[in-house]
């Protein structure tokens, strides 16, 4: 007896999501989603109501030097510390076929054909949704993109922290033109790394392809790539000082600079590209299976980001 297509669905899902995504990268037809893998910058927590980041933001406001061996100390409460909180973002791709479908796919091989498409569509459209995300403001469903999380003011609110008032959670921004873009370019990376050296110092950088090329086309003969592993398809990823600068289909005239260790898109464990059970329609003849995810885009070290808008 064949296999029902809702059962060669939960057959075949763990294989088609590790032929698509392997190995461990779960990234692999997005650029910006791939390099954010690449570099560590998926992080995936247990579930709670909210995402809470703990925060060092100033330094202790007592220290200083002493005038005399007596002198007195400040015995103020010492508060350094506070949070960011974030809530998590709701992502379904529903999947549907019918009762003529299951009719009309009578042998295992074909339901499996019928099966791989549906689920190769399923995770390519949920990851797609998300490269596209990251690069948007906020989205319906809270979904919070860099153009939330990296302001071209340099201020917003993010993560519940206003930085209009709190001047520590204010991230780099700029502007550049064609003669300019370098000196900007390098400015900000100074800037953001805050010292020579800096282990925050930013890892990637990301804009359009547009941007991307007017920046390489500045390098000539001097261009810096990086990744000797790439050397065969022609080195496809450039580089900025000490960081990777790709580019997404999804992106625009923003560059962007980061650092894995600064900002994370947040997923829970037990709900990222979770496969739900099948349900019958009462209305139709059809089912239904959802795919579903609970993720969000955080930073818990807003200065340490950047974004220059480049006209």
């Amino acid at each position: 007896m064949s296999l029902s297509v809702s059962q060669m669905i939960s057959v075949s899902y763990p294989e088609v999501l590790a032929e698509l995504r392997a190995p461990e990268s779960q990234w692999s037809e997005n650029a910006f989603m791939r390099e954010m893998e690449r570099q560590g910058a998926i992080k995936k927590i247990n579930g709670s109501p909210t995402i809470e980041v703990p925060l060092d933001y100033t330094a202790n406001p007592g220290a200083g030097w002493d005038a005399t061996d007596l002198a007195g100390v400040d015995t103020s409460k010492t508060e350094v510390l506070t949070s960011a909180q974030y809530a998590s973002a709701q992502l379904t791709v529903p999947i549907v076929w019918s009762k003529k479908d299951e009719a009309e796919n009578p042998s295992t091989n074909q339901k499996i054909a019928l099966v791989k498409a549906l689920l190769e569509n399923a995770i390519n459209s949920h990851d797609d949704i998300i490269e596209q995300a990251f690069f948007s403001g906020t989205l319906t469903g809270g979904f919070t993109g860099l153009e939330t999380v990296v302001p071209t003011s340099g201020q917003g609110n993010v993560g519940g922290i206003d930085a209009s008032t709190e001047t520590f959670w204010r991230n780099g921004a700029d502007t550049a033109g064609s003669s300019t873009i370098v000196a900007k370019m390098t400015a900000m990376f100074n800037t953001l790394s805050k010292g020579s050296g800096s282990a925050l110092a930013p890892k990637f950088m990301v804009s359009d392809a547009a941007t991307q090329a007017v920046y390489e086309a500045t390098q000539q003969g001097l261009r810096q790539y990086v990744d000797v592993k790439e050397a065969d398809a022609g080195f496809k990823i450039i580089a900025f000082k000490t960081g990777r600068y790709v580019f997404s289909q999804y992106a625009d005239n923003h560059i962007y600079f980061l650092n894995p260790k600064s900002l994370q898109l947040v997923t829970v464990k037990q709900a990222f590209r979770l496969m739900g059970d099948t349900i019958e329609f009462e209305g139709s003849n059809g089912y239904i299976r959802k795919l579903f995810s609970l993720c969000q885009l955080i930073t818990n070290n807003k200065s340490r980001l950047g974004v220059i808008t480049y006209s």
